[in-house]
């Protein structure tokens, strides 16, 4: 049943007689500081009641002190304290985001003095105006019906050549404090501006200070030609948005392309301080990683719509980039916070597209997050999963940890950080927690932590690294072959969660004095290109291959010696491999696989000079699940900060429940799905006891045929002590509706008896909805929410093919008024968008839009399907009586066999809209345990007549 309804279950437990209390709704933690809060309702609010600003989450002078810019953890104080002009000096980097808030203090300067930020560019279309031409008359102008005086202004400067006029809607961006631009307590603003061509290129005025007038106003140039930024503010408040314009000529008969840069989600402005801060909140010192760095912004992601990428938005933002580094000699350094699950690891398109701009461009570094869909292994997103990036996982900072600095233990990884599997990613793991540089209406979000932070951290040190390197050119496989090698593994953690480990900038910089360069290996599992690493989910015994083939691509034919980290590992002593490749075949002693468990080793190549670093890594995994149908209990001792894995095998429709138990205080449990996914009604769940107990009940329609994870995870500090109660359900349950009623069926999938007694409720209504289109055009479906409905859940699904081909695919809620009640990007090629509603609504008119964003155009210009389903569940659940008017149905199946039980029903006791069904679900209980599988019950078809 969907957890964020559990009064649904009540209602289903009272129809057994059992006094059971419904769970709590799944938390879902957001440990992505990119992703946007839980949308409101975006009503207007009374401009009299505006809120005081809120303070921040610390004084900046206090997160100084603290070191919550946790520049130690990976030697960057230290070595800028010896080399104080290898501080990113001279090197610029590409912080690929949500763009930043111009007006930062902390961005405005590099540790030279010289402007920091050099260019501010808009690739996904948010701020995107439109522009038509203008009718003046006399000193006054009509702009999106709002009379502006004082165009005498723009008249003068514009020397006779046409004006344009447009206007910025507060409504479209989202809701406050973000989207209220002018920041006078309400989101359904219009903001006019007026564009007219100077001498000196196309300005823009807009009325800033809102008194009608653009007398007093001054022209804004695009970023680039004068560094111009404006607010909108209230009279006695100051502006809460900075923003940047951006120009692009059409021609002389045409308005030019007028895109609006500004960061509504503060995402951008947070990750550009933790890259290349210098002296954030005006306080000497408190720096990013690379305070000497310049920065360049692309805009890549719609904040609006849950910040996500727009088609072809990241090619065009890293092609812009390199060119702009191109025409003034600077060294790149790219940095992408950003990334959504693989559905198939290595075959997104993005990947593709990525790797072969940084092949062309080997100059450039590129790192990018790893994703925060930890701690499940082969939960890498793209396109961290790209082969010539440097995908970041996250370590907690000591820093946070602790008051007490002499005292202060080596960081954890982070419970939320991408772990490999499919993939031989993470490359390295760096701080993912920091306070960092936010826009005015973001006070309150300067601490943050996701591996979004982490990113941002590792491109400082190679901004460190390039600088200190001057004027030798580093390339992008030496800079990361210098961090891998010199980086600090911890205890207890495999590659697979933290590849290398921690880097040092210390010891990369020595390792790279030597002047070795590194020349990479291109390595994959024969047949599969895109899959870097060996992985196999089996039960005990049914291991499927000891044998796993890797092909090796070098630039030049060379001798390479193996050296496997694991006795059960067995690899050749050496190998040759050239350009056309060269087969290292492994094979896998399984007589140690005996007991379920993670079982991961790694083969290193070497060239004979062994103090370069491996040439190459082959990361091996074989994972050993619980079988199908057995009831798993354990008692699971976690260290600190660490996770413990328990894998079992579930049977497609088959229900089953998860629940850990610990009186450790901090404890959490997750749940992930065959391949890796979080469990899709949200997963970290916090561990108590009894009715605090952490529980996943997945119903026969969630089950999915596979092997399921299950992770406990410790607080940072303390260890913890997890009881673990795994119970698969006997049977699987059938929900069929004829023209006789309703018909439930129950099957036994064992070899005993099972006693059961059955039951069916009515808790709702579906609709599905086929999406078939072609391009990037957002697509609308819209329905009424009836009175009656408590909630709403959409699901959007699509085949794993298609999502290779999407960077993102946003879904959004709106009312009638076209303001935004939910939103939530996709992660994977199923989604849900989980809508709580308030009592006594009433009839709802709202839209659901999908916004569609491919890799590139190429990808667009195909069709495109999808499936939407919209689930409206009601207050309670509504018992059907059986067919003698009696429920529960009490049944006895033989084994292996089925049993069939009768529910007469004519209609919903909802009133239903066009389009919609009854939804009901068939429920059991089979030993003090209730399994339960949901159901749409559409309108039987009418008899063939023949």
């Amino acid at each position: 049943m969907a957890r964020l309804f559990p009064l649904s279950l009540v209602s289903i437990a009272a129809a057994f007689g059992c006094a059971a209390a419904a769970p709590a709704p799944a938390p879902k933690p957001n440990m992505d500081p990119g992703a946007l809060p839980p949308a409101e309702s975006a009503a207007r609010r009374d401009s009299s009641a505006m809120p005081a600003a809120p303070p921040p989450s610390a004084p900046p002078d206090e997160a100084f002190r603290n070191g919550w810019m946790p520049l130690g953890e990976t030697g960057v104080d230290a070595f800028i304290r010896t080399h104080p002009t290898f501080d990113g000096r001279g090197v610029l980097i590409a912080v690929l985001d949500s763009g930043i808030d111009p007006g930062i203090a902390g961005l405005g300067r590099t540790s030279t003095g010289e402007r920091k930020v050099l260019d501010l560019r808009d690739f996904s279309r948010e701020g995107l105006v439109v522009l038509t031409p203008l009718s003046p008359r006399g000193d006054t102008v009509q702009v999106g019906g709002q009379r502006l005086a004082g165009f005498g202004r723009v008249a003068a400067l514009a020397s006779g050549s046409r004006s344009f006029g447009g206007v910025l809607r507060e409504l479209p961006l989202g809701e406050a404090p973000a989207a209220d631009v002018n920041g006078n307590g309400s989101v359904g603003d219009s903001l006019p501006v007026v564009v007219a061509l100077a001498s000196d290129g196309w300005v823009l005025f807009a009325d800033t200070d809102g008194d009608g007038s653009l007398a007093n106003e001054r022209p804004i140039h695009d970023y680039l030609t004068g560094h111009d930024t404006f607010a909108w503010s209230t009279a006695g408040r100051p502006a809460p948005l900075n923003i940047a314009v951006n120009f692009a000529d059409a021609g002389e008969a045409s308005p030019p392309t007028l895109d609006l840069f500004f960061d509504t989600s503060g995402h951008g402005s947070h990750v550009s301080g933790i890259a290349a801060g210098h002296d954030m909140y005006g306080i000497r010192g408190f720096d990013g990683v690379a305070p000497g760095a310049f920065l360049l912004e692309c805009k890549i992601a719609d904040d609006a719509q849950g910040g996500i990428t727009t088609t072809a938005s990241m090619i065009r933002a890293l092609a812009y980039a390199i060119g702009f580094a191109a025409a003034r000699h600077l060294p790149l350094v790219v940095n992408m916070s950003f990334g959504v699950g693989n559905e198939s690891e290595g075959a997104a398109r993005i990947d593709a597209i990525l790797d072969s701009a940084l092949a062309a461009h080997p100059e450039v570094t590129f790192t990018v997050s790893a994703g925060n869909d930890g701690p499940g292994l082969s939960t890498v997103g793209f396109p961290g999963s790209a082969a010539r990036v440097i995908t970041v996982g996250a370590t907690l900072p000591s820093t946070f940890l602790t008051a007490a600095p002499g005292q202060r233990p080596a960081g954890p990884l982070a419970f939320f950080s991408a772990r490999g599997g499919e993939l031989a990613k993470p490359d390295i793991v760096t701080p993912g927690m920091a306070y960092s540089t936010v826009p005015r209406w973001d006070v309150g979000g300067e601490r943050e932590n996701g591996t979004s932070m982490a990113s941002p951290h590792a491109a400082g040190l190679v901004a460190l690294l390039i600088s200190a390197a001057a004027p030798r050119r580093l390339d992008a496989a030496t800079v990361r072959q210098a961090l891998m090698v010199t980086a600090r593994p911890s205890a207890g953690s495999t590659f697979l969660d933290e590849g290398a480990g921690l880097p040092d900038v210390g010891r990369a910089f020595r390792w790279l004095q030597s002047a070795r360069t590194a020349e990479p290996v291109d390595a994959f599992v024969s047949g599969r290109p895109g899959r870097s690493a060996a992985y196999q989910a089996v039960t005990r015994g049914g291991l499927a291959d000891t044998v796993v083939t890797f092909m090796l691509r070098p630039a030049r034919v060379d001798t390479f010696r193996l050296r496997a980290s694991a006795p059960w590992l067995h690899a050749p002593d050496r190998v040759i491999a050239g350009p056309a490749a060269g087969a290292v075949r492994l094979t896998y002693d399984s007589r140690a696989f005996a007991a379920p468990g993670v079982y991961s080793a790694v083969v290193t190549g070497w060239r004979s000079d062994t103090q370069g670093g491996p040439a190459f890594r082959l990361v091996n995994t074989v994972v050993i699940a619980h079988p199908a149908g057995r009831d798993v209990t354990l008692r699971l001792d976690v260290p600190g900060g660490g996770v413990e894995r328990v894998f079992f095998t579930a049977d497609s429709g088959r229900p089953f429940s998860v629940r850990g138990s610990s009186a450790a205080d901090g404890a959490t449990l997750y749940l992930h799905e065959p391949g890796g996914m979080p469990y899709r009604d949200g997963t970290g769940l916090p561990i108590g006891t009894g009715p605090s107990s952490a529980v996943f009940d997945v119903g026969g329609r969630e089950a999915l045929g596979g092997t399921y994870e299950i992770d406990a995870v410790a607080p940072p500090l303390d260890r913890a002590t997890v009881s673990l109660d795994v119970r698969q359900a006997p049977l699987t349950l059938q929900l069929m509706r004829d023209r006789a009623g309703l018909q439930a069926t129950l099957i036994n999938l064992t070899a005993a008896p099972v006693a059961a007694r059955a039951a069916v409720v009515l808790i709702g209504a579906e609709w599905t909805q086929p999406i078939i289109a072609r391009g990037s055009e957002p697509q609308r479906v819209p329905f009424i929410v009836p009175a009656w409905a408590r909630g709403v859940v959409i699901e959007v699904a699509m085949a794993p093919t298609e999502w290779e081909r999407f960077t993102d695919l946003g879904l959004t809620l709106f009312d009638s008024a076209g303001g935004q009640i939910a939103k939530e990007p996709l992660n994977y090629a199923l989604g849900r968008l989980q809508v709580p509603l308030p009592p006594g609504h009433g009839a709802m008119r709202v839209e659901l839009a999908l916004f569609p964003g491919f890799a590139d155009e190429r990808a667009a210009a195909d069709t495109w399907t999808a499936r939407t389903t919209i689930r409206l569940y009601a207050d309670s659940a509504v018992s059907v009586p059986g067919a003698d008017g009696t429920s529960p149905v009490a049944m006895t199946l033989g084994p292996r066999a089925a049993a069939t039980a009768r529910f007469p029903f004519r209609a919903s006791p909802w009133l239903l809209g066009d389009g919609f069904i009854p939804m009901g679900a068939v429920v059991a209980e089979t030993g003090g345990m209730l399994w339960t599988r949901e159901a749409g019950l559409p309108v039987p078809a009418p008899p063939v007549m023949r």
